[in-house]
């Protein structure tokens, strides 16, 4: 009985390992990204003039893209609210910057958005945990209860079961 119960103390230890763990993970790397996007969002007019165009839809639709992942996504990331969808956007933002704006760069200047890509690939197949408003949500309001089954019919004495 006492290895049972220490099985069961250890089990739900590493659960609450895993959740803070993705807590972690979701909090920094959102308090990260938000140190690349809240300087380009101050200085806008600048951002807008000499941002590239990797998508083809125009330097400024461009850069208002780049500024929901960075600073709009990290932020819905970083209090657990859409997190799948967050980290699923910020995701393809890394993978746009690796591959189509670092196109000709070398390893050193995709290797950042690489590393960020993986963290958000991560969070998106995981989601952003059970320390996260999505999951709060989840179990409060979005919760369906079975209905109650109804009770058997009482059965009259001398009657078969």
């Amino acid at each position: 009985m006492p290895r049972l119960r220490a099985r069961c103390m250890l089990a739900r230890m590493r659960q609450k390992l895993a959740e803070n763990g993705a807590f972690l993970l979701r909090v920094v790397v959102s308090l990260m990204m938000l140190s690349h996007g809240v300087p380009k969002a101050l200085d806008y007019d600048t951002l807008v003039q000499t941002f590239p165009d990797p998508l083809n839809v125009g330097t400024e639709m461009s850069a208002m893209l780049i500024l929901f992942a960075e600073v709009g996504c990290s932020v819905l990331l970083l209090i657990g609210v859409f997190g799948r969808f967050a980290s699923a956007t910020l995701f393809f933002a890394m993978m746009v910057a690796a591959f189509v704006h670092h196109f000709n760069d070398p390893w050193a200047a995709r290797e950042l958005s690489l590393l960020y890509a993986a963290v958000y690939a991560a969070l998106t197949f995981t989601g952003p945990g059970s320390l996260s408003i999505d999951n709060w949500l989840a179990k409060t309001v979005f919760e369906t209860k079975a209905p109650a089954s109804p009770a058997p019919p009482p059965v009259e004495p001398g009657e078969p079961t």
